[in-house]
C-alpha cells in the first residue's frame, strides 16, 4: 500500500511531465489524445467518441514561431500553445478542440489551422448570452457538431462509450475534487500551494478515471493523519491561472496557504453544481450555462466578486490573491468589479500581474512583503 508521501509525489510527479504523463496514460489506455484548450469545453464528448482528453494550458516557451501568427501581447497560454503545435509537440493529438471564449481564442483558432495544419482543429462555441432558453439548445445543437467531427476522427484505438457512462466518470472526479477542497483546509502544512496546484494539475494529463482513483487513495491516507495548524495567512485564488513554480514556492516562504482557488485551470469549472434533472446532454449543457465567475464567460451582474467573499468566509481565508494574467482584457475588464465588492466588504485583495514565464520572484516578495506588514500586522 503506498504511503500518503508517495501518493503526493506520483501526482505531482505527473503534473509536472506532461508528455510524458499523457503518454503513458494512452498507453495504458489504449486511447490516442485529443488536446482541450482553455478555457471550457465539453470533455465529456471527446470520453465518450474514446479519446483521451488533455490539457493545453501552454508552458514555459522560448517564441520562435508563434509571431508570425499572433502578436507579443496575447497571452502566454495561447501564444505557447501556437509555439508547441508549430514546433511538432502536438504532432500525436488526433485533433485539438479550441473554444472561442475570449478575441484571442478567436484568432488562434483559425491561425493554428494553417499553422498547424498536421493536427485537425474542432471549434467550440459556447453561447454568450447564456441565460435565455435558446442558449441551451444552440449548445445541444453544438454538442452533435463535436460529436460528428470526434466520430469521423476516431481510429480502431478509440474505445467509444454513451454519453451517459463518460458524464458518470466526470461527476465521480467532480465528487473527489469537491472532497479535496474540503480537506485542504485541515490539511495546510502538507498540501503547500505548489502541492495543491499540481495535485490538480494533473487531471489535465490523464484519464479522469485514473486520476480519480489516485486522488481518493490520496484522500483516504490524507484523511487518516491528525488535523493540522496552520500558522500564516490563509488566502483564495481568483483569476485564470497560477502555474508559476516560483511564485508558489514564495507562497510557501511567506507562509502564505491556498484554502481553496477560483482559478479557470484549476476549480471554477468542475465545482460548478451540476443539474440533476434532464438528459444526460442536457445537464452537461447545463454545466456551462451555469457557470458563474469566469471573465471571459458573459456575466451581466459581476457576481465573483461576492462569490469571493462568501467562498473566503466559508474557508476561514484573510485574503484573496488574483493572479491576473498579462495581456487578458476579460480579467482587466473585471478585476474593478471584484476589487470593489471586496473592498466593501472587508476582505483584503492583492493582485499580481504575470504569466507563465516568471523566472523570479524578488520584486513580487517585496509586494508580498508590504502588503502582508499592512494588512496584518503583528
Amino acid at each position: 500500500m503506498k504511503t500518503l508521501q508517495a501518493c503526493i509525489d506520483s501526482l505531482c510527479e505527473q503534473a509536472q511531465h506532461p508528455a510524458r504523463t499523457i503518454q503513458a496514460a494512452c498507453q495504458t489506455t489504449g486511447k490516442p489524445a485529443v488536446g482541450c484548450f482553455p478555457l471550457f469545453v465539453p470533455e465529456e464528448l471527446v470520453y465518450a467518441a474514446g479519446f483521451l482528453p488533455v490539457g493545453l494550458w501552454g508552458g514555459v516557451s522560448a517564441f520562435q514561431k508563434a509571431d508570425q501568427y499572433i502578436q507579443s501581447f496575447a497571452c502566454s497560454i495561447l501564444r505557447a500553445n501556437l509555439e508547441l503545435g508549430m514546433s511538432g509537440a502536438y504532432n500525436a493529438l488526433k485533433a485539438v478542440l479550441i473554444p472561442s471564449q475570449c478575441d484571442t481564442l478567436k484568432c488562434v483558432c483559425e491561425n493554428f489551422k494553417p499553422a498547424v495544419s498536421q493536427v485537425p482543429v474542432i471549434g467550440v462555441t459556447i453561447p454568450n448570452n447564456r441565460g435565455i432558453q435558446a442558449a441551451h439548445q444552440q449548445l445541444l445543437d453544438e454538442f452533435d457538431y463535436i460529436t460528428e467531427q470526434l466520430t469521423a476522427l476516431q481510429t480502431p484505438d478509440c474505445q467509444p462509450m454513451s454519453l451517459e457512462e463518460a458524464f458518470a466518470v466526470y461527476e465521480d472526479y467532480r465528487s473527489v475534487m469537491a472532497q479535496f477542497r474540503d480537506t485542504v483546509p485541515d490539511y495546510l502544512n502538507t498540501i503547500t500551494p505548489a502541492i495543491r496546484h499540481n495535485l490538480i494539475k494533473a487531471a489535465w494529463f490523464m484519464d479522469k478515471k485514473d486520476y480519480t482513483v489516485q486522488m481518493r487513495e490520496l484522500l483516504d491516507l490524507l484523511t487518516q493523519q491528525p488535523k493540522e495548524r496552520f500558522q500564516g495567512t490563509k488566502c483564495i485564488l481568483t483569476g485564470i491561472m497560477l502555474d508559476a513554480a516560483p511564485v508558489l514556492d514564495l507562497l510557501q516562504e511567506l507562509h502564505i496557504a491556498v484554502v481553496d482557488d477560483m482559478l479557470c485551470h484549476e476549480s471554477l469549472f468542475p465545482r460548478t453544481p451540476t443539474r440533476q434533472e434532464g438528459s444526460v446532454s442536457s445537464r452537461l449543457a447545463y454545466r456551462f450555462l451555469d457557470l458563474k465567475g469566469a471573465s471571459p464567460l458573459y456575466d451581466p451582474g459581476k457576481p465573483r466578486g461576492q462569490m469571493l467573499i462568501d467562498l473566503a468566509k466559508a474557508r476561514g481565508a484573510d485574503m484573496v490573491f488574483f493572479t491576473l494574467m498579462k495581456f487578458c482584457d476579460p480579467e482587466a475588464f473585471d478585476h474593478p468589479f471584484v476589487k470593489a465588492d471586496l473592498k466593501a466588504a472587508g476582505v483584503p485583495l492583492l493582485s499580481v500581474e504575470h504569466d507563465q514565464l516568471v523566472e523570479s520572484a524578488g520584486q513580487l516578495r517585496t509586494r508580498i512583503q508590504g502588503f502582508l506588514e499592512i494588512n496584518f500586522p503583528g
